[in-house]
């Protein structure tokens, strides 16, 4: 049985695709139906992504935060550091999100496909970032909902756990629950030095913690045959960070590293990572920097023959990136499209899909 296909299809509008967006963006008497373009656009766009046999779609849900936490409740700026505390309980933020994200649990069941959610994304922890011409939107500065202990607690309280209620629901319609993406791009090198240059914001231990709390809520969710629901996750951004943060030990039970060729080192094998099970939850699908061994191999650097190296370095599944993003590491045309379909054997009559 072949390798499992799935996509990042990693935002909409980065850091509102759930929840409301910025009332100054989308006014409160177009909200109907600006929510009802997206929920089309969403169909669609998985009506596609199942037709190619992708199995699996890998989304941000918060993201940077931006639309958590809007006008007096936006993260602020006090004596050089930014602040934020979670939305007050019952605050309509909540409502919106769990619909929002239960629209999206119904359309992955209708279209046969998997969600693999991803919680927040490391920008939720950089430096605030007001939005120009924009009062009360900021992007990222909430940092303290993972340094904060009181914070996280009440955060994981009104944010995560209705979230895994809502995929409770459609466990059979969720692949795994991913925690945080690339946490390794906000945390201090040096645990002493606090105001590290840039936007690492948190030690590790802080990240360690959150991130176990975390992992042990998703674990906790348990099926009527007392089996685990679905499996937790966070996105490293390196395989090394494997080993390097203990990811066993932090009680992760599907662990997952993003490829992009960085320090021109080839993939490692499956066999030789010390965690399993792994997947591959990045890679490019543009061609700019070269796999060095398919270049070896005197292979092209397309999608297919990236899929088809994975699979043969022994991995269960991977996921492209991306649908939806547009960057230097996207490349999703119509070559591509095909090169997928190929590879599943979407159509055939004798497809089988793990």
């Amino acid at each position: 049985m072949r390798m499992l296909v799935g996509i990042n299809y990693p935002w909409v509008d980065y850091g509102w695709d759930f929840g409301d967006p910025p009332p100054a963006w989308v006014p409160p008497e177009r909200l109907p139906a600006w929510r009802e373009t997206k929920r089309k656009q969403i169909e669609t766009d998985f009506r596609l992504l199942a037709s190619h046999g992708i199995f699996a779609v890998r989304w941000f849900i918060l993201a940077d935060g931006l639309n958590y936490g809007m006008g007096k409740f936006a993260p602020r700026k006090a004596d050089g550091a930014w602040t934020f505390d979670p939305l007050p309980a019952g605050h309509s933020f909540y409502d919106r999100l769990c619909d929002d994200f239960e629209f999206v649990l119904q359309t992955c069941r209708f279209h046969g496909l998997n969600l693999f959610p991803s919680l927040i994304d490391f920008c939720w922890c950089r430096e605030g970032t007001p939005v120009p011409g924009s009062h009360g939107i900021v992007k990222g500065g909430r940092q303290d909902i993972v340094r904060d202990p009181e914070k996280r607690q009440a955060f994981f309280d009104r944010v995560l756990d209705p979230l895994l209620e809502s995929s409770m629901r459609y466990n059979d319609s969720v692949y795994a629950w991913e925690l945080i993406n690339e946490p390794e791009w906000v945390v201090r090198k040096d645990p002493a030095f606090v105001k590290e240059a840039g936007s690492r914001s948190v030690s590790q231990k802080e990240m360690r913690e959150f991130i176990a709390e975390g992992v042990r809520r998703i674990n906790a969710k348990r099926l009527p045959d007392d089996s685990t629901a679905f499996p937790s996750s966070v996105g490293f951004a390196d395989w090394e960070s494997l080993d390097e943060w203990e990811a066993e030990e932090l009680g992760i039970t599907l662990h997952q590293f993003h490829y992009y060729a960085q320090r021109h080192s080839d993939l490692p094998e499956y066999s030789d990572l010390k965690t399993h099970p792994c997947v591959v939850g990045e890679f490019a699908t543009a061609t700019g920097r070269e796999w060095p061994d398919l270049k070896l191999l005197n292979r092209d650097q397309s999608t297919g023959n990236r899929l088809c190296r994975i699979e043969e370095k022994g991995y269960p599944a991977c996921f492209m990136w991306s649908a939806r993003a547009v960057d230097k590491a996207t490349r999703w045309t119509a070559e591509e499209h095909q090169e997928v379909i190929a590879y599943t054997g979407a159509g055939r009559p004798d497809r089988l899909r793990g």
